[in-house]
């Protein structure tokens, strides 16, 4: 009795297994179920990354100037508005008040030298009519005829060396016009050296600029050069403000490099071009000085794209896999250039049909597959 119910228990055993294996089969046979996307025309654009820094549009530096003499008053603060041609400050030199005074000494020392030579001149007529009677008509105009001739010509060195003097005038009155220095450009007063008066500043006594008009200044490759133009759009990030972006335009693109001491003694470094870039969104949260990237949008055109997850890489080729009659076809295609989220297909593909994206790595060639 017991041996037949183990005989049973075998049995039933061996049902239950077979049936397991049946359904592990079925199962394993069912397809893979695959997402597709159709192939078709997108709009690419091409980028290029360039790192930049902040700056102040148009700022104005203003330096000592130790032959200018001492400064004597500086007539702005901080903060203060002001225009072009605002007075900024004054510098006191007192040997140039010196050669003013000097100066006009010497110009009135000029006009009396003229006006007694052509006092003298205007005597020889009388002179001549004394002579007339003393030596005779002809010796007297010998005499005087000479006379005037070295007359007219201590006139002319005197007119020259008036000449001479007044330039001298118009030197120092220049000089001292640029004791008083003015504001080049219209702006804020955004900072005022605490050492200008001590005649001692190695920077700038004062620096003015508009605080809220902003550019991002960079440098890009000999390469790079080639696709960026101005008046292409800029998108703006920084990782001080993460998540924050702001949009520009290339303002300026150098036509000739920028000029380091790297560069000159060494032929072999790299070519770098000066651009900048305008920015168009006036409440950018961030201070000049910030390192930004410039993420500059240098073409766009329609292409045949499909997903960056739909390509796959193999050696040196590029693949994706697509939907033909229920099945995963593997093809090898020839890649451009890549968006954010696609990838240019310049062969291999044609437009309509179905690529997978995200293909597993199950999947295989001419493989069964359910699209979802």
């Amino acid at each position: 009795m017991k041996k037949k119910i183990w005989i049973g228990i075998g049995v039933a055993c061996l049902i239950i297994i077979l049936v397991g294996v049946n359904v592990f089969r079925t199962v394993s046979k069912e397809n893979l179920t695959v997402d597709t996307i159709k192939v078709e025309e997108r709009e690419m654009t091409g980028n290029v990354m360039v790192p930049g820094t902040l700056s102040l549009r148009n700022e104005s530096l203003v330096y000592l100037s130790p032959e200018s003499g001492k400064v004597a008053e500086i007539l702005v603060k901080e903060g203060d508005k002001v225009e072009e041609g605002t007075p900024l400050l004054r510098y006191e030199n007192e040997q140039l008040l010196v050669e003013k005074e000097q100066n006009a000494l010497s110009l009135e020392s000029s006009y009396l030298r003229i006006n007694q030579v052509e006092k003298q001149i205007n005597d020889l007529d009388e002179k001549e009519e004394d002579l007339t009677k003393q030596v005779g008509k002809e010796e007297a105009k010998k005499q005087v005829d000479a006379e005037r001739d070295q007359l007219k010509t201590d006139l002319k060195l005197a007119n020259i060396e008036a000449r001479q003097v007044l330039l001298q005038k118009e030197t120092i009155e220049k000089k001292l016009g640029e004791l008083e220095v003015v504001s080049e450009i219209s702006g804020t007063v955004l900072s005022i050296s605490k050492d200008a008066s001590k005649g001692v500043t190695q920077g700038a006594i004062l620096h003015i600029a508009k605080p809220d008009e902003l550019i991002v200044k960079g440098s890009i490759s000999e390469y790079d050069s080639l696709k960026i133009k101005e008046k292409q759009p800029v998108t703006l990030r920084s990782d001080v403000v993460p998540g924050k972006e702001w949009v520009g335009v290339v303002s300026k693109v150098n036509l000739l490099p920028e000029q380091s001491e790297n560069a000159m003694g060494n032929e072999d470094s790299a070519v770098q071009y000066p651009i900048e870039v305008t920015i168009d969104d006036k409440g950018i949260k961030a201070k000049p000085g910030f390192k930004l990237i410039m993420d500059i949008q240098t073409e766009k055109r329609k292409a045949l794209a499909v997903p960056l997850e739909a390509v796959k890489q193999d050696a040196e080729e590029y693949y994706v896999f697509v939907v033909e009659e229920g099945k995963a076809i593997r093809k090898i295609v020839k890649t451009g250039a890549a968006s954010d989220e696609y990838m240019e297909i310049k062969t291999g593909l044609e437009t309509g049909e179905r690529v997978i994206v995200s293909p597993s790595n199950e999947l295989q060639n001419n493989m069964e597959v359910n699209e979802k």
